[in-house]
Parts: C-alpha cells; structure tokens; sequence
C-alpha cells in the first residue's frame, strides 16, 4: 500500500513538472513570435497605440462627468435598502405625509435645510424676527436660468391640501411669537408644547425634528416648551419633472448654501448676528464625498513617484551595461499610457468618475 501510494505521488510529481515544461515553452514561444512580430512592424506599434491614447485621453477631458447618485457608489441596484426606498416613497409622500410622519426611512429628494442655533445659550424662541428674517432671504433667493429667474416657489413641493408650497409648521409657531412680541407680549403667550403641539387653525403638528435643546416649563402637564436652542427648518424641493427643472433646483440648493456661508460670515451688527447657520442639502454628502479626489491629490502624487522609484531601483543592477532603469520607467510609462485609454473606453461607455477609482492605476502597476 506505501508502495503504490509513494508511486502515486512521484508520478504526480511527473506529470506536474511536464505541464510546467509545455506551459512554459508554449509561452516562451509565443513571446518568442510576438516580440518577433512587434520587431518587423516598428511603425505600426509606435504609431497606433499613441493614436488611440490621444483619442481616448481626449474624451476623459470631454466626457468627463462625475456620478451624481451616491446610492449607486455603495449599493448594488438590487438592494433591499433601494426597495424600502422605493416603497416609503410611494406609500407616504412628502406632501400628505409630512405633517403626520417624520421618518428616515426614505430621503426627501432635493431639498435645503438650515439649523439656527441661538448664540451663547440664548434662547431661539427670543430670536423669532431674526429666524423669520433668514427665512424670508431664502424665500427671495433667485436663480437664473436660461434668462428667468426663479425662486423657491417656483420649486417647492406643494401641499396635497391647499396646493402651496409645503413649508415647516415652526414657522407658524414663529410668525406667532413676532406678532406676540409686535403686541407687547411675551413668547410665552403663544403656547408651544414638545413634541406635539396645537396649532391655531386646530391642527395637531409634530415638531419634535424642528426644535432643538428643549426644556419645559416646570409644573406643567402639557410639556410646554420654556427654552428651546434651536431651529431647524427644511425647504423640499419638487424632484419629480424634467431634467431642466432639476437642474434649476441644483443651482438653487448651490445658492441656498451660498446664501447660508455669507449669513453666517456676516459681521456684526446684523439681522442675524445673534445666530449660528449651519445649512445642509441633499447633495451635501455628495460633494463630501467627491471631495476625497481633491483631498487625496497629494497621496497619489506621492505614491507615483514612489512607484517610478521602485521600478528605477528594481531595474538597475551594479553592472551598468545590464542595468536598465529607463526600461522601468518606460514600464510604468506604459502602464499609465494604458490607465489613460482604458479610462476614455469608460467615458465613451457612458461611464461615470467616482473617487473610488483613484486607487485602480496603482493596484494595476503593483501587479
């Protein structure tokens, strides 16, 4: 039995090291005929691949277009999240639901949102003039295109009820305050409770995702709100329509930010100096996230000359006559030569850039 079994092994052994033989001359045979092939057409081989690179390099700068959708960056189009998606969306829209459900279970397409937080421990429910000031410098915001000027109500959602411009129902609460204020009173005449409160056409409005920082007033059954840090105010934007009109809401949440960054930085005395604004839309994770291309420019220049110094070092020998370092430069020449056209066959495909694929290029010159 040891007798057959070692037998066994030795003609594995065998039949392994022939197959390793007839590997390795068909391949050194082909290599053999190729470089031989390459050799008698020195033109074709220095002419073609330079032609293609520079038509395929071309349409990288042409068709250059990042990918707007960061769902498709980290889930498979078959995901259970997407569905889930798919069915909140379908069974509680924003415009009838928005007044009863809050809920992060689906976004809300396109939208703006700002967080107004009362500077050093100051009360929001003091600030109502100033919170109501900011909102209605959003609601002025214009963005042209194509010659028209349009606003956010030419964009907003409306409402399933009045067919206007969905809008939180703090704001109510605040322009409340204000008149209370206007008339000599304090905001503790209009009665806020946390996280249900009784608006005064009747309606019962959950808020407790539209104020921050909250305490009660003491002895109180009703959980009315004495103190509140801040505000957070969202303005949904219809993404249901034509290409153009999402387009015309990009530029509009670009504006919104825009408008945020300058009331923040405005220097005192101001509408708004008693107010920290912090703004957030849809696309603010996006951009976050393609900014890691711009944040790793200095990591891939770096890793670049380290693998031109590799392959510099890796082919150079004590002997000069056999040392060849141009030759590995002109490797990893070729290589990025490659990178270059397979990226222009991608664009040409109706590819999309992600960050993701900074790495690619040097996982392909370490192997």
């Amino acid at each position: 039995m040891c007798f057959i079994g070692g037998n066994g092994a030795s003609a594995s052994r065998i039949l392994w090291r022939m197959l390793r033989q007839v590997i390795h001359r068909g391949l050194k045979a082909s290599f053999y005929w190729l470089g031989l092939f390459v050799s008698r057409h020195p033109v074709f081989f220095l002419t073609v691949p330079a032609v293609l690179t520079i038509i395929f390099g071309s349409t990288v700068l042409s068709r250059f277009k990042p990918e707007t959708d960061l769902e498709v960056l980290v889930a498979p189009t078959h995901s259970l999240a997407k569905i889930e998606r798919s069915l909140a969306n379908s069974l509680f829209p924003i415009d009838q639901s928005k007044h009863k459900l809050y809920s992060d279970l689906h976004t809300p397409g396109r939208y703006g949102r700002l967080i107004l937080l009362a500077k050093s421990g100051g009360n929001i429910l003091e600030l109502a003039d100033q919170v109501l000031q900011v909102h209605k410098q959003v609601l002025d915001l214009r963005v042209n295109y194509k010659g028209f000027n349009y606003t956010f109500a030419h964009l907003c959602v409306l409402s399933h009820r009045d067919k206007r411009c969905l809008l939180d129902d703090i704001i109510t609460i605040f322009e409340d305050i204000r008149q209370a204020v206007l008339s000599n009173s304090t905001f503790h005449k209009v009665p806020v409770s946390y996280p249900n409160t009784t608006l005064k056409d009747g309606r019962v409005s959950f808020i407790g995702h539209q104020l921050g920082g909250v305490s009660y007033s003491p002895n109180n059954r009703d959980q009315q709100v004495k103190f509140a840090r801040a505000v957070q105010i969202t303005y949904y934007l219809r993404n249901h329509g034509p290409v153009v009109q999402d387009a015309i809401a990009e530029r509009w949440e670009n504006e919104f930010c825009a408008l945020a960054s300058r009331l923040s930085k405005a220097e005192a005395p101001h509408a708004t100096d008693q107010l920290h604004i912090q703004s957030l839309t849809s696309f603010s994770l996006w951009r976050d996230f393609h900014q890691t291309g711009v944040l790793a420019k200095g990591e891939v220049l770096v890793s670049l000359v380290l693998v031109l110094l590799a392959a510099t070092i890796s082919s150079s020998m004590r002997d000069c006559l056999r040392g060849k370092p141009f030759l590995g430069l002109l490797g990893v020449l070729t290589i990025c030569i490659a990178n270059v056209t397979a990226a222009g066959i991608f664009f040409i495909s109706d590819g999309k850039f992600n960050s993701t694929l900074l790495g690619i290029p040097f996982f392909a010159m370490g192997e």
